[in-house]
C-alpha cells in the first residue's frame, strides 16, 4: 500500500500539522506501509528520514508578494498586532495563512495532482491541507483527513473566503463550497487526533485515535520544572519571557521558555531556548504553560501535565482551553491576565490540588489507550 501525505504549508510558526505529518509517516513506514509525503519547505518543514517528498508551493500570507510576505507574521508578533486579530474560523487560518487565495489553490492543487500522478497512491492523506483534498477528487484518489470539533463547518466557518476556492472548482466541474471547511466533508474518512471527552464528535465517519506518539505510561518522576509555550500569537516572546520571570524568578522551580527565533540564555532558574525537548521535559514539570495549540494540550495530556493556557482570540485554542478547564485539568488565563501575579495565582492552586494531576493523567492514559498509528493503518 502507498499513501501520500500533504500537511497544510504556512509561513509561520504552526508546527501542528507538520508534526503529525512527520509522526505518522514515521509509523506508517514501520508497519511496512510505502509513503511519500508532498509538503511545502516553510518555516515547519525538515527532510523525513527515507521519505521523498514532492514539490509543494508555499503559500504568502494574505496572498502577499513574497518580499514582504516572508516578514509578515513575525513583524505582526513583534508589534503585538497578532494578539489584537481575532481568528473566528479556520477559514480565517487559511485565508491568513494563503491557502485561500486563487492562484494558490490553482498551482497547489497541480503541485499535488503532479505528486499523485508520479507516486500513485492508494490513498492521499490530508492534514488540514485543502488543496489535497480537491486534488484527490479530481485524480479519483481515497482521501483520508485529519479533523477536530473546532474545524467542523457546523461549529465555525466564514464565507467570504471561498470565492478563490469556488472558482477552481467551477473550472473543474465541482460543486460549490459555502465554505472552505466545508471541503472537509468530501473526504472518505476522518481521524480525529484527540478523544471524545475533549471534542466530542460523532460523525459515523470519523475515529478517534487519541496521540500519535508513543509514550510509555507510569513511572516515577521527579517534577520540579515548569515548561512554558506560547506558539505563534497570542501572547508575544517578549510578554511571555517578561511575566513568566517575574512570577518564578528566584523560586525553588525550574523555568523552561521555549520559542522559535528565541535567543538561548540562562537567568537564575530561567531557562531560555528556541527549542527543549518536551518529551524529555514534560515528564519532570509540575505545570505546562501554553497557548492551546492542539499538539501543546495533547503533548501535555499524555505525560500526565495540567496546564495553565491563555488561548487569546484564536478559535481552535480558546475552544481547546474550555475543554482543558471542563475535564478539570487545568486554568485558563485571559490575555489580559497573562501577568505575573495571576500566572503565579493559577499555578499555586494546580500544585495545592491532586486533583488536576490526576485529571490530566486519566485524560492521557485515555489519549493512549485509542491506538493512534494502528487505528490508522486498521481502517486503511
Amino acid at each position: 500500500m502507498r499513501i501520500l501525505i500533504v500537511p497544510m504549508a504556512a509561513m509561520a510558526e504552526t508546527a501542528g500539522s507538520y508534526s503529525r505529518t512527520v509522526l505518522l509517516a514515521e509509523g506508517l513506514r514501520k508497519s511496512g506501509i510505502e509513503v511519500a509525503t508532498c509538503a511545502a519547505k516553510d518555516f515547519n518543514f525538515r527532510p523525513i528520514k527515507g521519505v521523498k517528498n514532492y514539490y509543494l508551493t508555499v503559500p504568502m500570507p494574505l496572498g502577499l508578494p513574497q518580499k514582504i510576505a516572508v516578514h509578515t507574521f513575525p513583524i505582526a508578533q513583534k508589534l503585538g498586532i497578532t494578539s489584537r486579530k481575532s481568528v473566528n474560523s479556520f477559514d480565517d487560518v487559511l485565508h491568513l495563512t494563503g491557502n485561500t487565495q486563487y492562484s494558490y489553490i490553482k498551482r497547489s492543487v497541480e503541485d499535488i495532482r503532479n505528486a499523485i500522478q508520479d507516486f500513485n497512491p492508494d490513498v492521499i492523506y490530508s492534514e488540514f491541507n485543502i488543496s489535497a483534498i480537491v486534488a484527490g477528487k479530481l485524480e479519483h484518489t481515497q482521501t483520508y483527513i485529519s479533523t477536530s470539533m473546532p474545524t467542523q463547518y457546523e461549529y465555525a466557518h466564514t464565507h467570504k473566503y471561498a470565492k478563490g476556492l469556488n472558482c477552481l472548482l467551477k473550472e473543474n466541474r465541482l460543486p460549490a463550497v459555502r465554505s472552505c471547511v466545508e471541503l472537509f466533508s468530501w473526504a472518505n474518512w476522518r481521524f480525529i487526533p484527540s478523544c471524545y471527552e475533549l471534542e466530542p464528535l460523532t460523525d459515523k465517519n470519523a475515529t478517534f485515535y487519541g496521540t500519535l506518539k508513543q509514550v510509555k505510561v507510569g513511572g516515577t518522576h521527579h517534577r520540579h520544572g515548569i515548561l512554558v509555550y506560547m506558539g505563534n500569537g497570542t501572547i508575544s516572546k517578549k510578554k511571555m519571557i517578561k511575566e513568566v520571570g517575574l512570577a518564578f524568578k528566584d523560586s525553588k522551580y525550574s523555568v523552561y521558555i521555549a520559542g522559535q527565533g528565541l535567543r538561548e540564555e540562562s537567568i537564575g532558574n530561567i531557562h531560555i531556548a528556541p527549542y527543549f525537548n518536551f518529551q524529555k521535559m514534560l515528564p519532570n514539570s509540575f505545570v505546562f504553560i501554553n497557548h492551546g495549540g492542539q499538539n501543546s494540550v495533547i503533548d501535555g495530556f499524555i505525560y500526565g501535565v495540567p496546564q495553565i493556557i491563555c488561548a487569546g482570540k484564536v478559535f481552535e485554542r480558546k475552544y481547546n482551553a474550555k475543554s482543558v478547564v471542563k475535564v478539570g485539568a487545568g486554568i485558563e488565563l485571559s490575555a489580559s491576565e497573562f501577568k505575573a501575579e495571576h500566572i503565579k495565582e493559577a499555578f499555586e492552586k494546580i500544585i495545592s490540588s491532586k486533583e488536576y494531576q490526576k485529571n490530566a493523567s486519566d485524560i492521557g492514559k485515555k489519549l493512549l489507550s485509542l491506538g493512534g498509528v494502528q487505528s490508522i493503518i486498521r481502517h486503511l
